[in-house]
């Protein structure tokens, strides 16, 4: 009756054993590739370091902000900017180049956002917009 035992045990290790790693590469395939990057190990973008509030006047043209490739860290960036009052200042990036457009007197927070297949960062800014004096008057009136 031992001698039945022992070779019913001896039959089902191996099936066990079996079993057991097919359990081992499940969990640590699964432990492999869900860090919400598509398992490509590239991290989301990070701020590292902040755009400085700009005053401009309204008939200064387009003004060069900020390389973005500096504000940001991170692979495969994309870049999206955007004002909170495009009738005061318009915002727009040519390839990593923050770009303001001043429009018309106030105020306004532009923002800037970083993404790649990772994740996303933002900053933003303020920016304020003066009327340029008028023709003939003394500064500062």
């Amino acid at each position: 009756m031992i001698d039945s035992a022992v070779q019913r045990i001896r039959s089902f290790l191996p099936r066990a054993g079996a079993v057991l790693l097919g359990l081992a590469v499940a969990v640590s395939l699964s432990a492999c590739g869900d860090d919400d990057d598509g398992g490509s190990g590239m991290q989301g973008p990070t701020v590292e370091q902040s755009i400085s509030s700009q005053s401009v006047t309204s008939d200064q043209g387009t003004v060069d902000v900020a390389d973005l490739n500096n504000v940001f860290s991170g692979e495969n960036l994309s870049f999206q900017v955007s004002s909170s009052a495009s009738d005061v200042v318009s915002a727009s990036t040519d390839g990593s180049t923050l770009t303001i457009d001043p429009q018309n007197g106030g105020s306004a927070a532009v923002s800037a956002t970083a993404s790649n297949d990772a994740g996303s960062a933002q900053t933003s800014f303020d920016v304020e917009v003066t009327l340029p004096d008028a023709p003939g008057a003394p500064n500062g009136q």
